[in-house]
């Protein structure tokens, strides 16, 4: 007679329990990655290298890959502990009209152009932060002067409080999501050690 999946679930968490959180992670994570002392070594395939291409964009010199393959490797990312460095292995069984060696000029010319693209984002971003910076500055001050006139109480409210979310949205913005980010992408540059492309 099998196992009811209660039981299982109890004997599972009970083993659980027992072990040490990082045996834990060892012990799965073994199942889905070659783990090599610190470095986990990352197995992705795909049938084809031009499911990974977006081909309406870029030309013959510089092709754009769509999201698969980032995706893939964010998913990744969040999986793996921060000790470990990643190798990342793409498996491919048939690169079409690409030499391995021209598909994987491509993965490291959109690699720069993912790293120029979180620049862009962030700059974007502080931009967008020091306009709401001194809009809400301005929109405090402003409700400072007016709360001298004989103004309705709704309006210096709406206008103060206004001011008061502007500020804490660059703060916001500026500050703790440009560090997240900045962590983010640290991490990613020390975690990441390469990607290989192979035949299938």
């Amino acid at each position: 007679m099998e196992p009811k999946l209660e039981e299982m679930d109890k004997e599972i968490a009970e083993e659980v329990l027992k072990k040490n959180v990082s045996d834990i992670s060892e012990e799965i994570l073994g199942r889905y990655f070659t783990i090599q002392g610190k470095t986990a070594i990352v197995h992705l395939n795909f049938d084809t290298f031009a499911e990974l291409v977006d081909s309406s964009l870029g030309d013959d010199s510089v092709e754009k890959l769509n999201d698969t393959l980032f995706d893939k490797l964010k998913e990744v990312f969040a999986l793996l502990p921060r000790k470990y460095k990643i190798k990342v292995d793409v498996y491919i069984k048939d690169y079409g009209d690409y030499t391995i060696q021209e598909a994987e000029k491509i993965v490291k010319d959109n690699f720069i152009l993912m790293i120029y693209t979180f620049a862009l984002e962030r700059r974007k971003k502080n931009i967008a932060g020091l306009g709401m910076l001194f809009g809400g500055i301005g929109l405090l001050l402003l409700s400072y002067f007016l709360d001298k006139q004989a103004l309705p109480q709704l309006l210096f409210d709406v206008i103060n409080i206004s001011g008061t979310l502007l500020v804490w949205e660059a703060a916001d913005l500026t500050l703790i999501e440009k560090n997240e980010e900045a962590k983010q992408v640290k991490q990613y540059l020390r975690k990441f050690q390469g990607i290989r492309l192979l035949k299938a």
